[in-house]
């Protein structure tokens, strides 16, 4: 399930008051803040990302575009196709192809007054390029075996048909994903 990308009618109004113009994962439990510090255009955005939890851990992304992002404050783990878990605190910046795939981990809080576990937020700075494709997930399926081993397979999923249950697993319907 997707939320409707935002328009940019009262884009302007928004940004100077601080509202975010996406809230991505649903009201109650928002997954990502997003600004458009430009307005939204087909060949070149600028965005402020402020990550409330980690993405997904069941598949690994990639995205619709290339794009940079700098870490303005905090920090994150991000885990890539190849395994790596990369820190990036902030001052990183990085260019990611829009094939390349990966997912945010965000850090276990240290604050010693918080009496439930949370993550510690993490804001970013994005620029993208024009969209080039469909982006979605990348999931792990057993496709045979030999007496050996068996083979493991990645399954595309494009970001429309992701849910809850995107991977294969029984659906929760209270999550909700962005579509870009």
């Amino acid at each position: 399930m997707t939320t409707a990308p935002p328009t940019n009618k009262h884009w302007f109004r928004k940004l100077i008051h601080g509202q975010p113009h996406q809230i991505i994962g649903g009201n109650d439990d928002p997954y990502l803040l997003r600004w458009y510090l430009i307005p939204r255009n087909p060949v070149l955005n600028i965005y402020l990302h402020q990550f409330l939890r980690s993405d997904d851990d069941r598949a690994l992304h990639d995205r619709p575009w290339w794009f940079w992002s700098m870490v303005l404050l905090g920090h994150y783990y991000e885990h890539r196709a190849d395994g790596r878990r990369i820190k990036r605190h902030a001052g990183s910046i990085a260019y990611r192809r829009a094939e390349t795939r990966h997912r945010v981990e965000l850090p276990t809080s240290n604050d010693p007054f918080s009496l439930l576990s949370r993550e510690d937020s993490c804001v970013t700075l994005v620029i993208t390029g024009p969209r080039v494709r469909v982006w979605g997930f990348w999931c792990k399926d057993r496709f045979g075996e030999t007496r050996s081993r068996q083979y493991e397979v990645e399954r595309f999923v494009p970001y429309y048909d992701w849910h809850d249950g995107g991977c294969g697993e029984p659906i929760d319907h209270g999550r909700v994903r962005a579509d870009d």
